[in-house]
């Protein structure tokens, strides 16, 4: 059977169809031809040539509520689609959430949904996504297919290339076998999986580097196959940002709390029990201290329960999912990230761009985002000591406080930015072009 999957891949690997026009004009080839490109088309010397068609196959699944989708990579997706749609393609989306809908609709793609998505393993439901997939492939001809999330870049990129699209494919925001909660047998079946799909694509896009230098030193993906393209938001949205009144005083009442923000699904990997872990010892020092819970998840009602065990109800707000993150990341005097694992963390880059003072836990990802001590503080992960004790310093140290934020939202600007994230996406998509002998 494997044969037969590699057999097909090469096929459709050797018979790439000339696509992307758009984009060669877009370029920035020293030679300059992508200029003779575009006057032998205002002249009318060059064949007009269809829109190409994309097609990101996003994943997740809709339970539990309108955040839990997919997270934060659902801001990487995004821009790099809006901009895709600038370029004169066609571009589809597989949302699993109404949410994801809305924002994709919005920027002019066209959405696909599906009832079989499952996140946790479903044989079932994950044949009839995959059969889906494979249909929708072959009727639509896409030129390309970009697969995200573990589920999506399995089925989708075997589905895809075995349907003959010319261009497949796969940002992984973190591998499965590299994190914490995965055990050995685990990690060793999902590495095979991973290495598995690896043949049905013709680029796998890693979101920081540590993942990237793993998967090639595990055997998962040959050195050439696989790049890092480091996560981006726009900064912009998160600068000089003043909350309103109201916001404040829907976060303090009384005006006097020192407020410690996290924004993130409430899932197991976020780390949280161990912030409402360090919450007695951070009381017993600032009384006054209060952490923000924003964004939704199926641990709402355990991480509650703890707080109420820890008789800190009271100082823990949970405000679900939430569209403001602007103006409540400008609200809240520290950030912090307690996740047990992360590819990276698009909540981290957002308090960065806010020039909030940052906690986070260290892990692959944070590390490529925060200089421990520079732009923020980095303490091991799962531990409600250090996490503790890393707040505390910050709230007690107030001038190096400002420091670190002014550090973070400097890092923002010059290492994070949409554009950037944006154009080395697409600066892969055409190299991996063979019609572009243009350039």
């Amino acid at each position: 059977m494997l044969e037969v999957f590699l057999g097909a891949s090469r096929i459709a690997l050797f018979s790439s169809k000339s696509i992307f026009p758009l984009f060669a004009l877009e370029s920035t080839d020293p030679l300059n031809k992508p200029q003779k490109a575009r006057e032998l088309q205002e002249a009318g010397l060059m064949m007009s040539k269809p829109r190409p068609k994309v097609y990101q196959v996003i994943g997740g699944t809709s339970a539990g509520g309108p955040g839990v989708g997919w997270g934060g990579g659902l801001w990487v997706v995004l821009p790099t689609t809006r901009k895709l749609i600038e370029l004169g393609c066609a571009v589809s989306v597989l949302c699993v959430t109404e949410f994801a809908e809305q924002l994709f609709s919005e920027i002019g793609a066209n959405i696909v949904t599906s009832s079989f998505w499952r996140r946790s393993l479903s044989p079932r439901m994950d044949l009839l996504a995959f059969w889906e997939l494979f249909r929708l492939c072959r009727r639509e001809k896409f030129d390309v297919v970009h697969t995200h999330t573990s589920k999506g870049g399995f089925l989708g990129r075997i589905a895809a290339r075995l349907a003959g699209v010319p261009l497949v494919i796969h940002t992984a925001h973190g591998f499965y076998f590299n994190q914490m909660n995965c055990g050995p047998k685990a990690a060793v079946f999902y590495r095979f999986l991973e290495k598995f799909a690896s043949h049905f694509c013709d680029l796998i896009i890693s979101v920081n580097e540590e993942d990237r230098l793993s998967a090639i030193e595990k055997g998962v993906v040959r050195p050439s196959k696989i790049h890092t393209v480091i996560n981006g938001i726009n900064t912009k949205r998160f600068e000089n940002v003043v909350p309103p009144d109201s916001l404040r005083r829907e976060l303090d009442p009384s005006g006097q709390a020192i407020l410690i923000g996290t924004t993130g699904r409430l899932m197991p990997q976020k780390g949280y029990h161990y912030l409402i872990q360090a919450m007695p010892t951070v009381l017993r020092e600032f009384p006054g201290a209060r952490v923000i819970f924003v964004g939704d998840g199926p641990l709402e009602s355990e991480l509650k329960g703890l707080a109420g065990q820890l008789g800190v109800s009271d100082q823990c707000r949970f405000l679900s999912f939430r569209t403001d993150i602007p103006e409540l990341l400008a609200s809240f005097d520290i950030f912090v990230l307690p996740s047990l694992w992360e590819g990276l963390s698009i909540s981290l880059l957002e308090a960065l761009a806010a020039g909030k003072p940052i906690v986070a836990t260290n892990i692959k990802g944070n590390r490529e985002v925060i200089d421990h001590g520079v732009n923020g503080l980095l303490v091991n992960p799962g531990d409600p000591a250090a996490l503790a004790e890393g707040i505390i310093h910050l709230i007690r140290d107030k001038e190096k406080a400002r420091g670190v934020g002014e550090r973070a939202r400097e890092k923002a600007r010059k290492c994070f930015s949409e554009e950037a994230m944006v154009q080395r996406t697409l600066d892969l998509y055409w190299l991996k072009q063979p019609f572009l002998a243009l350039r």
